[in-house]
């Protein structure tokens, strides 16, 4: 399964996707994957030196990839939940299982992004820590930003307990829905709500409708428990 943003599908000089089986698989290297592996090269036809993979920790981590890569193994960034470069060539991949990926592209100084934002990030405004890092260190300006947002959990899925609204900002709170005696989240209006106070354009941002709960294409973890994962890629031609 593939999905790609009709929004980043307007700019031929990237490419991106957001994948599950057969063209996915986890952090974890093993020899299991190895037909996966193979057909997410076919896929991207880039060699795997040139892929730059996150260890994700749902922290706020962000690491700028440069010309540095290994001979023949992607280079790991560690304890990363962000990456960016201006570097061709280089795939940023990182991987979700129900986490919103967000891509980023800002065609003025051709930057592509890729940003793995789960209910923890997303409450302690990481998704705003990412684009103000832009903003600040090259110097652009809303408008020039273009993100869009991949499959992830929704609100209909997204069911959460006290623990979580404890940890709730109190203007984050709004986003909460009651529905037939059980609580959900909306993590998706939140971020939404994150690029408005940014001024990103509306004309500038496109989230997908598809929610991996209820899209049994896409791996789970709310759902299956599952230990694999789908896989978000973005690069520069």
């Amino acid at each position: 399964m593939i999905w790609r943003s009709r929004l980043l599908n307007s700019f031929p000089e990237i490419s991106h996707g957001f994948v599950s089986y057969p063209f996915s698989f986890p952090f974890k290297i093993s020899f299991r994957y190895l037909p996966n592996y193979f057909s997410f090269f076919y896929l991207i036809r880039m060699h795997p030196k040139n892929w730059v993979f996150a260890d994700q920790v749902h922290g706020d981590g962000i690491y700028l990839v440069g010309k540095e890569k290994n001979k023949f193994f992607p280079k790991i960034a560690y304890k990363t939940d962000a990456l960016l470069t201006q570097e061709r060539k280089r795939p940023l991949i990182m991987f979700f299982a129900d986490c919103m990926p967000i891509y980023i592209y800002v065609p003025k100084i051709r930057l592509v992004g890729l940003v793995h934002s789960g209910w923890r990030g997303s409450i302690r405004d990481f998704p705003l820590k990412v684009i103000r890092f832009i903003k600040n260190s090259y110097n652009v300006e809303s408008r020039e930003i273009f993100l869009s947002v991949g499959p992830s959990i929704h609100a209909c899925c997204f069911e959460v307990k006290e623990d979580f609204i404890n940890q709730l900002p109190r203007e984050y709170s709004n986003f909460i829905i009651k529905r037939e005696n059980k609580t959900f989240y909306d993590l998706i209006e939140l971020v939404k709500y994150q690029f408005g106070k940014e001024e990103i354009p509306n004309s500038n941002i496109e989230i997908s409708d598809i929610c991996t709960f209820c899209n049994s294409k896409f791996y789970s973890f709310r759902r299956d428990k599952t230990l694999n994962r789908n896989l978000g890629y973005i690069f520069i031609r």
